[in-house]
């Protein structure tokens, strides 16, 4: 079987947090550590759509926050939010942290005691980060935003999420920006080729651009416009792009696996309903030149290069860190 019989979001994030770990810009993470050294304890740290929690685990792993932590995670996931408490659990105890659950029947938090009198406390929480952002009088030192901003609606939710910060900071890290490639590549001549690939990430990408779809395929670099429009000023970027390459490390051929499952998804649902019609965003007019069979192909072949450890992907994003101002006036 070339293709997994079951797919799992939860699975998707922690098979994503290695090639996340190699793809982060680590001068910009450098300067986030800086950035943080002198804030005062607790340091207040907020993050939207937080997923299973590999970036509260990541920054405690390389330093990042101060000794005592307070961190508040917020995901629409359910399944995926409880395997962060179980994740978070995990590592803790392997790192020497003491480790105190809440009651799991009303609440995702944990508390981690560390030596030296570190600490942090978590809560992770089924919500809506943007609307929370909205109606909240919380206020945060840090905001992290992973691989969040191009799926949402920029222009709705930065200034909220930014409103969480005042005087504190912005970390947006594998933000997408555009460019997505496969090799090797598809043989002339098979049932899909070169042509169809293209096509087929065409479309992918015309999708993200949807009117009708939150976020976007080229918000990587639209931050460095929308931040200063929203108060924020960015001190840091860099590129952060995803590799692959094989032998796969880790649990990466699912991650490979999930991609093309959910990029045939999407591009067959949108040439499906555009009947021969060009999709929205869809300057190219890939959509007329793809069936909804034909996609299906394509993700085949695409599926058994990862099954036989044949297949490299990349794709473009960039990191930016923003400082942000004061909300007084």
């Amino acid at each position: 079987m070339t293709r997994p019989s079951t797919y799992a979001h939860a699975r998707y994030l922690e098979a994503k947090r290695s090639v996340d770990d190699r793809a982060l810009h680590r001068p910009t993470l450098d300067r986030l550590r800086e950035a943080l050294a002198n804030r005062a304890a607790p340091l207040r740290v907020v993050e939207a759509g937080c997923g299973t929690g590999t970036m509260l685990r990541r920054l405690l792993e390389r330093g990042v926050p101060a000794d005592e932590v307070v961190y508040r995670g917020y995901d629409l996931r359910e399944d995926a939010l409880d395997r962060a408490v179980e994740e978070l659990e995990a590592w803790a105890d392997g790192a020497g942290y003491a480790v105190e659950r809440g009651d799991p029947e009303t609440t995702r938090t944990v508390r981690l005691d560390g030596p030296g009198g570190s600490s942090v406390t978590a809560a992770f929480v089924a919500a809506d980060a943007v609307e929370v952002a909205r109606r909240t009088d919380a206020e945060y030192d840090l905001l992290v935003g992973c691989a969040f901003l191009d799926i949402v609606d920029l222009d709705r939710a930065l200034a909220p999420l930014l409103g969480l910060v005042p005087d504190g900071l912005a970390y947006f890290p594998i933000t997408f920006d555009g460019e997505t490639f496969l090799s090797p590549p598809l043989e002339d001549g098979g049932s899909v080729d070169e042509a169809t690939e293209r096509a087929v990430l065409d479309v992918y990408h015309a999708t993200m651009d949807a009117a009708d779809r939150p976020g976007g395929s080229r918000t990587g670099r639209e931050l460095f416009a929308a931040l200063p429009a929203a108060g924020g000023e960015v001190v840091a970027a860099g590129g952060s792009d995803w590799l692959v390459t094989p032998p796969y490390p880790d649990d990466e051929a699912y991650f490979l696996h999930h991609l093309v499952d959910g990029i045939e998804g999407v591009v067959r649902e949108a040439v499906a309903e555009s009947d021969g019609e060009r999709v929205d965003g869809d300057a190219n007019g890939a959509a007329a030149r793809l069936s909804p069979d034909r996609v299906s192909a394509w993700a085949d072949a695409r599926h058994r290069a990862v099954a036989a450890g044949r297949l490299t992907f990349g794709a473009h994003n960039l990191d930016v860190l923003a400082r942000v101002g004061s909300n007084d006036g």
